[in-house]
């Protein structure tokens, strides 16, 4: 090709495109490789992620596109937060991993990196290497007493789960062989925030906490699993038949793994932040994962403050 008389090489006039992407203020090259992409597509939504490479969504799932990397079908991020477990698409050609480019747009990144400079500017105190849930509840605070006493006068719906019977309890939903642990937790959880300076509400049974000139929801909850149960006999003396009879059917029951959440209704698209459970395991108890759940908070409210941008063009994720 020639320009300005003189022929370039191919292969020179891709360098100099280069070189002006990366010369230009508002653009910059990011390098992440095919493995680690499949990865993060899996682990947050595409929208979010798109926003910390400085691209929009459309253009990362054409990287992903080219590049063969699978990305979550349409309703998995709804069925995550619901708490199911669900197989990932395997990575094809999986042995065979390359360096991805990514010409990033300062403009897509600007929430990312704000966010980042309200956390690092804030004057947050120190976390302690661990916060204590004592093994027996003392001195509560006055939300955790009221809570105690509605629930311990509240019954357990079909599930097994407590719903406070009146306005003025903490946000709580478990059983009630459970209502004393997740008093301890969340006794131990609100005198850490209060210790922090965040100021700890109870509006018409939410948990709320001011963060940063930032209000967020929080709770605790039972996780509820699915029981296979004997189907009733049928009644041989009504007037009508049912079809699709099965001996078995099943109902949702309390399992006795606790969780402590951030409560956000938006679909996960719309969100600012990424995580939103923290759960018992069979490694880390959850009165262990307080410090962690304090620091998502924090992380939360920081990336609320930042401000969260409008919904770009739908993606369908195949």
């Amino acid at each position: 090709m020639c320009v300005n008389g003189a022929h370039i090489p191919q292969q020179s006039l891709v360098e100099l495109s280069e070189d002006l992407l990366d010369n230009h203020s508002m653009y910059q090259h990011i390098r992440t490789t095919r493995r680690k992409l499949y990865q993060e597509v899996w682990s947050t939504p595409v929208r979010i992620l798109s926003r910390e490479y400085g691209i929009s969504d459309v253009g990362l799932a054409k990287i992903c596109k080219r590049n063969e990397i699978p990305r979550p079908p349409r309703g998995y991020w709804a069925r995550v937060q619901s708490g199911q477990k669900i197989d990932k698409t395997p990575l094809p050609n999986g042995d065979k991993d390359w360096e991805i480019r990514v010409h990033s747009n300062s403009d897509y990144r600007d929430v990312s990196e704000s966010a980042h400079t309200i956390v690092q500017k804030a004057p947050l105190p120190k976390l302690p290497k661990r916060f204590v849930v004592p093994e027996k509840l003392e001195d509560p605070h006055p939300l955790i007493k009221r809570s105690a006493e509605i629930l311990q006068s509240s019954r357990p719906e079909d599930t097994g789960l407590v719903i406070p019977a009146k306005e003025g309890c903490l946000n709580i939903r478990v059983s009630r062989d459970n209502i004393p642990r997740a008093l301890r937790i969340m006794d131990a959880l609100i005198k850490a925030l209060e210790n922090l300076s965040f100021e700890v509400s109870n509006p018409e049974n939410r948990t709320e906490v001011r963060i940063m000139d930032t209000t967020l929801s929080i709770g605790i909850s039972e996780k509820l699993v699915r029981k296979r149960l004997r189907a009733q006999d049928h009644d041989l003396d009504r007037t009508y038949y049912e079809f699709g009879y099965n001996l078995f059917e099943e109902k949702p029951v309390v399992s006795g793994v606790l969780y402590l959440e951030i409560v956000d209704t938006r679909r996960p698209w719309e969100r600012s932040f990424r995580r939103l459970k923290w759960w018992d395991t069979e490694s880390v108890r959850l009165e262990d994962s307080l410090k962690s759940f304090i620091s998502g908070l924090i992380r939360a409210a920081a990336l609320e403050r930042a401000g969260t941008p409008g919904p770009e063009d739908d993606v369908d994720d195949e």
